[in-house]
């Protein structure tokens, strides 16, 4: 049975301005932010302003995940959870969960910090060279959530969608964090992370008290 969290901030124009001052993000919010912008999470500018929203999207059967985003960030969120129908694409007709935040200033650092213009003025995310300064136990839970999986006995990190110098900054920096021994592997043209066998202990120990009841599987 799908259960969608059903809350709606009722705010329009000078209201919904007064509100926003409001506003100031938690450590918990920030270290969700984090983890999740190196997985699946968006954050999006609007055109010739200083406004940014952050747009979390998750398969339907990972609603219970959404709804737990949408529980912790929903002082910045206006609407409840939403399903999208999706079809074509190359793939099955299939449906995701899906919110949106406001936008708010508070997003800004966090956009600056994962995205950059490249030559042809197209936006794109990438992996901060300081990441190090921003991962914590608790964002490494939330990136594994979204983009991690364990395959037989090792854990990995889909992390295919970054070049391989960003790849190495990742690399660097779980060592520097958490002492994590980590490679990275060539999986066709492109990379992705995992777990050396001297570390998956620590690894687990890391983020098991952070991970949400739907994707322990992934252990």
């Amino acid at each position: 049975m799908i259960i969608l969290v059903n809350i709606k901030r009722n705010l329009r124009g000078k209201a919904l301005i007064e509100y926003k001052k409001t506003l100031k993000l938690n450590k918990i919010q920030r270290e969700i932010i984090i983890g999740t912008l190196l997985g699946d999470s968006i954050i999006t500018k609007q055109s010739n302003k200083a406004n940014f929203n952050i747009k979390f999207e998750q398969n339907i059967r990972n609603i219970d995940y959404i709804n737990h985003l949408y529980e912790i960030l929903e002082p910045y969120v206006g609407t409840s959870p939403k399903i999208r129908n999706i079809k074509g694409g190359g793939a099955i007709d299939r449906q995701s969960i899906w919110f949106r935040t406001y936008r708010h200033i508070d997003f800004k650092f966090y956009h600056d910090l994962f995205y950059i213009e490249d030559s042809k003025t197209l936006i794109k995310k990438r992996i901060p060279k300081n990441i190090h300064q921003f991962l914590t136990a608790r964002a490494l839970a939330y990136w594994y959530m979204d983009y991690g999986f364990k395959n037989k006995n090792s854990y990995y990190f889909a992390t295919h969608a970054f070049p391989l110098e960003d790849q190495k900054v990742l690399v660097k920096a779980l060592k520097k964090n958490f002492n994590l021994i980590v490679n990275i592997h060539k999986h066709k043209s492109k990379y992705r992370l995992y777990i050396l066998e001297i570390s998956k202990d620590k690894f687990v120990e890391l983020i098991k008290d952070f991970m949400h009841p739907c994707f322990l599987y992934k252990f």
